[in-house]
């Protein structure tokens, strides 16, 4: 036979007094515990804006030669995966890639300043006793006391943003127009006349893992990644925007 334990009235008024307290206290602690929850909700991820991963530019297929079977080829030039190049001038020394959303540096050719800080000629090491690409930077975001364009968070551009810009269906250099709409790179021109690229190597902020005495850099010749001595001298083209802690 089960037993039944009979609670009494000064039992059941106690229950009661201890259950009032506890829902009084969780009351007065609502705010409270809204606000811990809250500092330890995460923060939202930044907002990067609306950007496609580019093509690479080539759109002619160059199928294999020595193959014997009937096997399909799509290669780049046939698939021409990604976002179509595309990019705006904006008229003041500054060229935005409306896939990426990056701002580049525009280069001209400006002898008449003495290699002013956007000649398409200059170079600097990337470490060195001499002035570096870290002291031009900074000379690009302090110009004109605002910085180029209005701005002063230039910084040089990452491997794989500086691999962005080539165009793999040209070379010499292999950018689209929009950087080097003057190849002869002779005469001076102003940022409403030419747009230009060396046809040679160009600085990433990217180190060599397994060499922290190199970098890596874009050859625009023919668009290929390599890396360099970081003592030596090279050309180099700044870059904002993107998602950026």
């Amino acid at each position: 036979m089960n037993s039944m334990t009979v609670l009494g009235p000064r039992t059941n008024t106690c229950r009661a007094l201890v259950l009032a307290s506890s829902l009084a206290l969780l009351s007065s602690l609502g705010p409270w515990a809204t606000a811990v929850e809250a500092w330890w909700t995460p923060p939202p991820s930044p907002s990067c804006g609306s950007s496609t991963f580019p093509a690479t530019g080539q759109t002619t297929s160059y199928p294999p030669t020595l193959k014997m079977t009937d096997a399909p080829v799509r290669d780049d030039g046939v698939v021409q995966a990604g976002g179509a190049l595309r990019y705006q001038n904006n008229g003041d020394g500054t060229i935005t890639d409306l896939n990426t959303r990056l701002m580049w540096e525009q280069k001209i050719r400006d002898i008449v300043t003495a290699k002013g800080n956007h000649d398409v000629t200059l170079t600097f090491p990337w470490d060195s006793a001499a002035p570096t690409i870290w002291d031009w930077l900074e000379q690009v975001n302090t110009e004109g006391g605002t910085g180029l364009g209005g701005f002063n968070d230039w910084r040089i551009p990452n491997k794989k943003e500086l691999e962005s810009i080539v165009d793999a269906g040209t070379f010499n250099p292999a950018v689209d127009v929009a950087f080097n709409n003057n190849p002869g790179m002779l005469a001076t021109c102003s940022v409403a006349e030419c747009s230009l690229t060396a046809s040679s190597y160009y600085w990433s902020a990217s180190t060599l893992a397994s060499n922290p005495a190199d970098a890596w850099v874009v050859n625009f010749f023919f668009g290929e990644v390599g890396v360099l001595a970081k003592t030596a001298p090279t050309f180099v083209r700044a870059v904002r925007g993107g998602c950026v802690p």
